[in-house]
């Protein structure tokens, strides 16, 4: 368990310190870190690629099936960390999308 290091004049201020640092590290303890996905191709289709323990499972774009693939499999392209990339095309979409920041550039 950790302990606040700052000082407290009353031990209610402590007790409900110690109360949320003892949430915080707990939910941090509990939470298991998102898988990381990237968009890829396999055997010429698209869709996204996760990372497991075994390797990497692709899922085709619009499809239910999922594959394990192994890490040395060379058909496995991947393209961009999806996070990033997804991250990106909202930017790209709230100030119009691709044509008007085109269109808009001086």
């Amino acid at each position: 368990m950790n302990t606040v290091t700052r000082h407290f004049d009353n031990y209610n201020d402590y007790a409900e310190a110690q109360a949320r640092l003892d949430y915080t590290l707990d939910r941090q303890r509990h939470t298991p870190p998102a898988p990381v996905q990237h968009y890829a191709t396999y055997h010429d289709v698209e869709g996204v690629a996760t990372r497991r323990a075994g390797g990497w499972t692709f899922q085709g774009a619009g499809s239910v099936d999922t594959w394990l693939v192994s890490s040395q499999d060379s058909d496995l392209v991947l393209l961009g960390d999806k996070t990033l990339v997804d991250a990106q095309r909202a930017a790209d979409e709230f100030v119009g999308g691709f044509a008007a920041m085109v269109c808009n550039r001086q």
